[in-house]
């Protein structure tokens, strides 16, 4: 779909509009200039013994921050011949002697190695700070950690991108549709992604434009034509190749879920532009009576799984919910249970894994066709069944078998009921197998009274689940 010329001028009377409240004000920008001085100024000659080198990254080096978003991220370069215990050692103590001496309130974080992340309060404002060890590698794609592109990802922006601003209207345009952010629990679109997307098709109403026509395997490659394997190779839904590493695709973390989020948000957004595009709406969370509603009227029947939340980072807790989710659908389809749909939730007391049934009781007993009845395998296959009933169905033999389960639910209580090693060994994941053996599992009008016991959060996030409609036909 293309906009049209009029549309595309009425889009750009709304962009200057929402600039006023995305752009940093004067105010913020000197209070910012002032802070990250003071704090490079107090880094410089801490890093010094270290013979490492600190250098601004992120969105404020690169221009593209937006108002009152005052996070800045300071790297600690050290050079790429340092064993990488002595990188983790040496560099979180130098992030602590920094975060000292500005008189941070820090605690220690973790990616692929730990880094220190923090508050600072004075007289410019109040300031979050990450403090990265990495290594400063000559070629990004030799990295040794996966944090060593991003100062070359600062450079080549800095370098390059001449429209800052519409950096920001594109950030603010994906936040308002639940897309931004590379973690694992919103697997959408990064920040240096953003920043890559204006660099290849110029102003914000241009990305969008282009995006509202994307289908999955779109590939975008900066710096010329995209290579005729590139699908093969990355296998993603959006593929931007990485400029300063063409061996990466900076858009891996996006989900196909969040791309064609992402497309149909465009789509409307071009159907009719305003200004709400730009703030993320307040989600009216749904009233219990509201979800059994939408139950009934879709004839299914939920499960809920809710066990605490081990103690353990959003890294590692989401893609361990998801792959969990995987295991109970494999073994609940083994059992003859068909699921529908499925999805995950969390905050930070409880975990919440949701199963929607399109198949959740079964008859006593099950048909298992055998060999045709000329088969040589035909007397094996009786004397194995002696026991059962059997007969012929046209020209195959037929024994009736009973099912071990007969509900759904007494299967998934079966099944998570047993001890930690035997969950382990289903392939419950490790971080969850423990708190799982204490999980609560409900179906019915006992998960509508689980959900009543949920936060808000939770009720909010169910009426996406039956009001997202992602339909991008033409």
């Amino acid at each position: 779909m293309k906009t049209a010329p009029t549309t595309n001028a009425f889009i750009t009377k709304i962009s200057r509009n929402v600039m006023s409240q995305l752009r940093p004000t004067a105010a913020e920008k000197a209070a910012m200039e002032k802070f990250s001085a003071k704090l490079l100024k107090v880094a410089e000659p801490a890093a010094k013994p270290y013979r490492a080198k600190p250098m601004l990254c992120g969105s404020v080096a690169k221009n593209t921050w937006l108002a009152s978003k005052n996070e800045l991220d300071v790297f600690l370069l050290f050079n790429h011949s340092v064993p990488r215990d002595q990188l983790e050692r040496h560099g979180m103590a130098l992030a602590k002697e920094i975060m000292e001496e500005i008189k941070g309130t820090a605690r220690i974080a973790y990616a692929e190695h730990p880094y220190l992340t923090g508050v600072v309060s004075d007289g410019s404002g109040t300031f979050k700070i990450d403090l990265v060890p990495c290594y400063d590698v000559p070629d990004p794609s030799k990295i040794k950690s996966a944090v060593d592109r991003t100062p070359h990802h600062v450079r080549y922006v800095k370098a390059n991108l001449k429209m800052p601003d519409d950096v920001r209207l594109l950030k603010a345009f994906a936040m308002a549709g639940g897309v931004y952010g590379a973690d694992v629990m919103t697997q959408g679109f990064s920040g240096y992604l953003c920043e890559l997307l204006v660099l290849n098709y110029g102003m914000f109403s241009d990305v969008v434009t282009a995006a509202a026509d994307w289908h999955a395997g779109i590939a975008v490659d900066l710096k010329g034509k995209v290579a005729a394997n590139v699908r093969e190779k990355f296998h993603a839904p959006l593929i931007v190749i990485d400029p300063v590493d063409p061996n990466r695709n900076v858009a891996a973390a996006v989900a196909p879920e969040t791309f064609y989020r992402f497309v149909r948000f465009c789509r409307d957004f071009l159907r009719k532009p305003t200004i709400s595009f730009f703030s993320k709406p307040v989600v009216k969370p749904y009233t219990v009576p509201e979800i059994a509603k939408q139950i009934r009227s879709r004839g299914t029947r939920w499960y809920i799984v809710s066990f605490k939340r081990p103690n353990v980072v959003d890294d590692i807790l989401w893609p361990q919910m998801r792959r969990c989710l995987d295991v109970l659908q494999t073994k609940l389809h083994e059992a003859d249970f068909e699921v529908l749909r499925r999805g995950v939730w969390a905050d930070e007391q409880r975990c919440v894994l949701v199963i929607e049934m399109k198949e959740w009781l079964l008859p006593r007993i099950d048909k298992n066709v055998g060999p045709n009845i000329y088969s040589k395998h035909a007397s094996d296959f009786l004397k194995h069944y002696k026991e059962n009933k059997i007969y012929v169905d046209g020209e195959n033999w037929i024994v009736e078998v009973p099912h071990k389960h007969i509900a759904a639910l007494f299967f998934l209580k079966d099944m998570l009921g047993r001890p930690e090693k035997d969950l382990l060994k289903a392939g419950i994941p490790t971080k969850l197998a423990s708190e799982m053996t204490n999980a609560t599992i409900a179906a019915g009008g006992d998960a509508l009274k689980e959900m009543e016991k949920l936060p808000e959060q939770f009720r909010a996030w169910i009426r996406s689940w039956f009001e997202t409609d992602l339909n991008v036909s033409d």
